[in-house]
C-alpha cells in the first residue's frame, strides 16, 4: 500500500533500512508528499469556472454538510480570504448584506450608465502577474480578470490659480505624475522650481522613505505569517516602520524638505514638529501640497495622517496605474467562483445579525435577509449557521459594536478609551455623472485629474471642514472609467460616465440616520444639492467640454456607505490612518488578522491596509490566520510554484530554479 504512496526508489531505500529508522522517516516522508502536494484547487481551471451573480439568502442555499469557515462580507478582504481558504480545500460561505459581491469593487447600473464605486484604478503592478500583488490576484482568478495599463501621466493634481511663487520660477497650476520615482521628482520640479538643486535632492529623499515604508509594510506582513521563532528576521524593519508609523505628514514633510534631515536623523533624533500656519516658503509650500498627492486613498489632512499610510500609498503608484477590462463588478465574481467551484457558495441579500459565541469561542452567525429587515417586515426570520471559524471583513467597528455580544471582556475592552484608542475613518461624497456623447468626441482626459483646492492644505481642509455648504471640498478626485475601459465602447456607445469623489464627515449626515433611501426629507436634499453644485462646478472649470452634457447626476454620502455597505458610521477606510494606528494599544484591534475570540478572526482593511489592495492583502492574512501556520505555509509554497510559472510565461529561457528563487525574492521584497 505504501508504495501507491511514495517514489519506488525511496521504497527500496527503505528495504534495506532496520524497521526502527523507516518507521521515524515514514511520517517526516509523508509529511514532505503532503506539503509539496498540489492544491485541492489545482484541478479547477479558468474554462471550468463560471462568474455569475451571487443568490439571495436563503436556507435551503446554503451549502449541505459541514461548513468550515463563514466570511462576513464580500469586499477586496471577504473575497481573498474565502478564495485563499477554498482553495486550501475548505468548504466556505460568503456573506454579504448588498444585493451583489464586491464591497467598495462592486459597479452599479442607472438610467443607462454605469459606475464604480471604489476601484477607480490601481498600481499597474495589480494588473502584472509578474509582481507580487498582480500574482496573487492573477491566482485567485485563476487569471480571469485582466487589466489595462494607464499611459503617462496616469494622475494630474490641478489647482486654482495661485501668485505666490519665487522669483524667476514657473506660474503652473497642474501637475503630472508619471512612472518611476526620478521621473516623477523630475516632472514635479520642473514645474515648480527647476533651478533649485538642493530641494530636487530634498524631494528625492522624501520619494525615497516612501519606498522605504513600502519594505516597512512587507516585512510587518511576512511577520503576520511567521511563527514566533522567527519573528527576528524582520524585526528591524518592522521596528522602523513603527517609528516612521509615530510621525506625521507635515511634521516629516517639514524635516526633510524645509530642514533637509536624513531620514536616518529622523529615526534617531524624532521627528521636530512642524511650526503652525502657512508655509512662508513659495516653492516648498507648492510642494508639500503636490506630495500629499495620494492623500484621497486614506483620506487624512496631513497635519493628522501618519506618515506610514501616505508612504505606502505614494510607493504603491510609483511604477503607474492600471484599471480593470470591464465592470469592476467582475473582480469578485470572478474570485467567488473559485469558492463555488471547491464546494462552497456567496449568498447576497444576508444580513449577520450576530456572531454565534459559546463557550467564548465564535461558532457560527444569525442571518436575516437584508430586504427583509430594512422594509420593517414583522418577524423577520432569523437563521442561525454554524461554522468551525468565522471570518469578519466588516471592520472591527461592525464586529465590536453590532456582531459579539456585549456583554463580552473583548468587547469591554474595545470600548474603553484606555485600550483602545483607533478611530473609524472619514467617508465620502460621490457624485456620478452620466454624460451624452462619447469620450472621443469630448476629447475626455485618460488619465485622473485631482482638484486641489489650495496649497495650504491643513487650512483647506480645516475651512471646509466646518462649512461644507460654503466652502469647495479640500481635495476632490474626477475620473472617467469610460475612458479607462477597453470594453465601454462596445457596451456604452455614444456615452459617458465620471466620478468625483471629496471627502465627508458621518457628524453632517448622522442626523438622518435610520430615514429610508430617497426619503429624507427637504433639508437633506437641500444639504445634498449644495454638494453637488460645489463638485459640478469644479468638473466644468477642470473638463470645461462636458458643460451642459451632463444628463443625469447623483449624489452618494456616507448614509450610502452605510446603506449599500454595511460601513460603520460611513467610513471608506476602516481605521483612520493617525500616528495611534500602530500605537502597541491598538495592536491588537488593527493590522493583525487575529481577534481575541478563539474561532473568530479578521480581514480586509483593519487586519492590514485600507484600499483595494490593502484589503485584499488583509485577507490574505486572514486566511493564513484561519489556516495557521504549517498550511499557510503550504499555500505560500504553491502560490510561489504558480508565481515561478508566471515569470517562466514572461520569460520562457529562465529555468525553472531560477524562477522559483526570482518568485522568492518578489514575494519577499517587492
Amino acid at each position: 500500500m505504501i508504495q501507491h504512496f511514495l517514489p519506488p526508489v525511496f521504497v527500496a531505500v527503505m528495504g534495506f533500512m532496520p524497521f526502527w529508522i523507516w518507521i521515524f522517516i515514514l511520517p517526516i516522508a509523508l509529511f514532505c508528499a503532503w506539503f509539496i502536494s498540489p492544491l485541492p484547487s489545482s484541478k479547477i481551471k479558468s474554462k471550468d469556472l463560471h462568474p455569475i451573480r451571487a443568490s439571495p439568502f436563503s436556507l435551503d442555499r446554503v451549502p449541505k454538510g459541514k461548513i468550515d469557515t463563514i466570511v462576513i462580507g464580500s469586499g477586496s478582504g471577504g473575497c481573498a480570504v474565502a478564495n485563499i481558504l477554498a482553495q486550501s480545500g475548505q468548504r466556505v460561505l460568503i456573506l454579504e448584506q448588498h444585493d451583489r459581491t464586491g464591497g467598495c469593487t462592486h459597479s452599479f447600473t442607472k438610467n443607462g450608465c454605469e459606475w464604480d464605486t471604489g476601484l477607480h484604478y490601481t498600481s499597474i503592478n495589480m494588473g502584472k502577474k509578474t509582481c507580487r500583488p498582480g500574482a496573487l490576484l492573477n491566482f485567485m482568478t485563476k487569471g480571469l480578470q485582466k487589466w489595462t495599463a494607464l499611459q503617462d501621466p496616469y494622475d494630474e493634481i490641478v489647482f486654482p490659480q495661485d501668485s505666490f511663487i519665487r522669483s524667476g520660477a514657473p506660474n503652473e497650476s497642474s501637475y503630472p505624475f508619471v512612472a518611476g520615482s526620478s521621473k516623477t521628482v523630475e516632472s514635479i520640479m520642473s514645474r515648480i522650481d527647476p533651478s533649485n538643486v538642493e530641494l530636487k535632492k530634498r524631494t528625492q529623499m522624501y520619494m525615497d522613505l516612501c519606498l522605504d515604508i513600502n519594505q516597512g509594510f512587507t516585512a510587518l506582513g511576512l511577520s503576520r505569517v511567521l511563527p514566533s521563532f522567527l519573528q527576528f528576521l524582520v524585526r528591524s524593519k518592522v521596528d522602523r516602520l513603527m517609528k516612521i508609523a509615530s510621525m506625521t505628514v507635515r511634521d516629516v514633510q517639514y524635516a526633510i524638505l524645509n530642514l533637509g534631515y536624513s531620514v536616518d536623523y529622523i529615526l534617531k533624533h524624532g521627528c521636530p514638529p512642524a511650526p503652525p500656519g502657512p508655509e512662508p516658503d513659495p516653492s516648498i509650500r507648492r510642494l508639500k501640497a503636490v506630495l500629499t498627492h495620494p492623500i484621497g486613498d486614506y483620506a487624512v489632512q496631513p497635519r493628522e495622517a501618519t506618515m506610514a499610510a501616505h508612504g505606502v500609498t505614494m510607493a504603491h503608484y510609483i511604477d503607474g496605474a492600471c484599471y480593470s477590462v470591464g465592470a469592476t463588478q467582475k473582480i469578485s465574481l470572478r474570485s467567488t467562483a473559485v469558492v463555488r467551484a471547491m464546494g462552497g457558495e456567496v449568498l447576497v441579500d444576508a444580513t449577520v445579525i450576530s456572531i454565534l459565541v459559546e463557550g467564548g469561542r465564535a461558532v457560527g452567525v444569525r442571518v436575516a435577509n437584508t430586504s427583509a429587515l430594512q422594509e420593517g417586515t414583522c418577524n423577520v426570520e432569523v437563521t442561525e449557521i454554524r461554522s468551525k471559524a468565522v471570518v469578519c471583513a466588516t471592520s472591527v467597528y461592525n464586529l465590536y459594536n453590532n456582531l459579539l455580544p456585549q456583554d463580552m471582556d473583548v468587547v469591554k475592552d474595545f470600548h474603553c478609551p484606555e485600550k483602545r484608542t483607533i478611530r473609524q475613518s472619514n467617508g465620502h461624497i460621490f457624485l456620478f455623472c452620466k454624460i451624452d456623447g462619447s469620450a472621443d468626441e469630448l476629447n475626455l482626459p485618460t488619465h485622473n485629474l485631482w482638484y486641489f483646492n489650495s496649497y495650504d492644505m491643513d487650512d483647506a481642509f480645516d475651512a471646509y471642514f466646518a462649512n461644507p455648504r460654503e466652502v469647495r471640498p479640500p481635495t476632490v478626485y474626477i475620473g472617467f472609467p469610460c475612458t479607462k475601459d477597453t470594453t465601454w465602447k462596445l457596451r456604452f456607445p455614444k456615452i459617458s460616465n465620471c466620478i468625483l469623489i471629496s471627502d465627508g464627515l458621518w457628524e453632517w449626515f448622522e442626523e438622518w440616520q435610520g430615514t429610508k433611501v430617497e426619503n429624507r426629507g427637504a433639508d437633506y436634499l437641500a444639504f445634498k444639492e449644495a454638494l453637488s453644485k460645489h463638485l459640478l462646478d469644479i468638473l466644468y472649470e477642470t473638463v470645461p467640454q462636458v458643460r451642459g452634457k451632463v444628463s443625469y447626476h447623483h449624489l452618494g454620502t456616507p448614509l450610502s456607505e452605510v446603506n449599500f455597505l454595511g460601513s460603520w458610521h460611513g467610513g471608506s477606510y476602516g481605521t483612520m490612518c493617525l500616528p495611534s494606528m500602530f500605537d502597541p494599544i491598538n495592536r491588537n484591534w488593527t493590522t493583525t488578522p487575529h481577534t481575541k475570540v478563539p474561532g473568530l478572526y479578521l480581514a480586509g482593511s483593519d487586519s492590514f491596509l485600507p484600499a483595494v489592495c490593502g484589503a485584499m492583502y488583509g485577507g490574505c492574512f486572514g486566511a493564513t490566520a484561519v489556516l495557521g501556520h504549517v498550511r499557510s505555509l503550504k499555500m505560500i509554497l504553491q502560490f510561489l510554484f504558480h508565481f515561478a510559472g508566471y515569470l517562466r510565461e514572461d520569460d520562457p529561457k529562465l529555468p525553472y530554479l531560477q524562477s522559483l528563487v526570482l518568485a522568492v525574492d518578489k514575494f519577499i521584497n517587492e
